[in-house]
């Protein structure tokens, strides 16, 4: 009886082992993330001095031993709502199997969802990897990048894989990239986003697209804060806008136009009436059916180009008109149907079977009204031709006669003769003149 006694005692009081099985270890509640050290979670590894903890959570845990690369390790396995706390950037899925204790490495997924909260980028993927001690987060499957920038415009990036650097912010993008930006959509194969400096950097020949414009060159760099896009080294415009001209009838009639911008450099980006401006710098040229533009530098305003500006080794080719025109400073305004031309201007009359010049006018300053077919030229000018010279202060060019109205004292040298007028009619692509209102010889 006693012996009986003595055994119950003992199966009474010492533990029971049934196999391996142990008892999961706790979970933090995903609203608050207490840094209380607990078994299994956020308890950091001895044998590495990490600086900073991180945490996990789910609605449903598992855990079992793997031997992974000859290593033995625990392996969690998070589902329903799970997620994972990286200092400020909180990654979730529906299914994340996190590596070891302290959280060195997990796999996320189903429905991978990332948000960094102290820049409100958020990622979204089908599958992901994330690399504590290396701070990395990779994910694929469709995989997309989303934030918005200071003006409240979001941007939109997918790509084929996306690596993003958690410490520096900065996200490299691989295969099939596309950008999509309110104002433009970016195409390139690789592409790197630097957060902190807002700027977005493409491979080799990346293509851009927006309303009624497409864009091409070998470098670019889109500022995303400022909505300004850099585009280096074989650079060029593509841009199609909607023009109302007249027929030699004087009936108005609706036409798409092409207009085509290159140059070394194009940088575009909204002024201040917060409409689109084109900078081309470096071999800039404009081109349209009727007319060329080429200068040291060209800036086009609105995204039909209504207003051009160039300054510097300005030449503009008025093929319509068979003219060239070339100044340093130029101005023109298409909705005004005005052209504006200054500081060494000069107007050459080509042959309209050869190009060649016969005649050329120099002046300060010259004003083309294209609606009225008329160019007003003043100071200081001169009309030369094959065997005529003529000058005056005040000219007025009609494109309708081909024909030049020099006035303000005009005189004219034939021959080593000077002969003056109140009014010269120079025809400059005949080299033939009219001398009118008091004509006389001599100075």
């Amino acid at each position: 009886m006693k012996r009986i006694l003595v055994l119950f005692y003992l199966l009474f009081f010492l533990p029971i082992h049934l196999g391996s099985h142990s008892r999961p270890p706790l979970l933090f509640s995903a609203e608050t993330l207490d840094p209380k050290s607990f078994q299994g979670i956020g308890e950091a590894d001895p044998k590495r001095k990490e600086s900073f903890p991180t945490f996990w959570g789910a609605n449903a845990l598992t855990q079992e031993d793997r031997e992974v690369q000859g290593l033995k390790v625990t392996i969690f396995s998070l589902e329903g709502g799970a997620w994972i706390q990286h200092k400020k950037v909180k990654l979730g899925a529906n299914r994340i199997e996190v590596f070891g204790k302290e959280a060195y490495k997990a796999f996320l997924k189903n429905g991978v969802h990332i948000e960094d909260q102290e820049n409100g980028t958020v990622m979204r993927a089908g599958v992901g990897e994330y690399d504590k001690y290396s701070e990395m987060v990779y994910i694929k499957e469709r995989p997309r990048l989303s934030f918005r920038d200071k003006t409240g415009k979001t941007t939109v990036i997918s790509a084929k894989q996306i690596d993003r650097e958690l410490s520096t912010k900065i996200t490299k993008l691989h295969g099939g990239v596309i950008v999509n930006h309110p104002e433009v959509t970016i195409f390139c194969a690789e592409a790197v986003f630097k957060e902190s400096e807002h700027l977005i950097t493409t491979d080799p020949n990346p293509i851009l697209i927006s309303k009624n414009r497409y864009l091409s060159g070998k470098k670019l760099s889109f500022y995303t804060n400022e909505s300004r896009i850099l585009l280096e080294e074989n650079t060029v415009l593509f841009q199609s806008s909607e023009e109302t001209k007249k027929d030699p009838e004087g009936n108005e009639k609706k036409q798409t136009v092409l207009t085509i911008l290159k140059g070394d450099k194009i940088e575009s980006r909204p002024n201040e009436e917060n409409d689109r401006t084109v900078m081309i710098s470096g071999n800039a040229t404009v081109l349209r059916k009727d007319m060329k533009i080429t200068s040291d530098n060209i800036e086009s305003v609105g995204r039909d180009s209504h207003i051009i500006k160039a300054r510097k080794n300005i030449k503009v080719h008025d093929r319509e008109n068979n003219l060239l025109l070339s100044g340093n400073v130029f101005d023109y305004f298409r909705n005004e149907n005005y052209l504006h031309l200054t500081d060494e201007g000069k107007m050459e009359f080509l042959d309209k079977n050869s190009d060649q010049v016969t005649s050329t006018i120099t002046a300060q300053e010259f004003e083309r009204f294209l609606d009225q077919k008329e160019t007003v030229i003043r100071g200081n000018i001169w009309i030369k031709s094959k065997s005529t010279e003529a000058q005056g202060e005040y000219a007025t060019y009609f494109e309708n006669d081909e024909s030049v109205l020099l006035e303000g004292n005009p005189r004219i040298n034939r021959s080593g003769k000077i002969l003056r007028a109140g009014k010269i009619v120079f025809y400059p692509r005949e080299g033939r003149s009219i001398l009118t209102e008091g004509v006389h010889l001599g100075n």
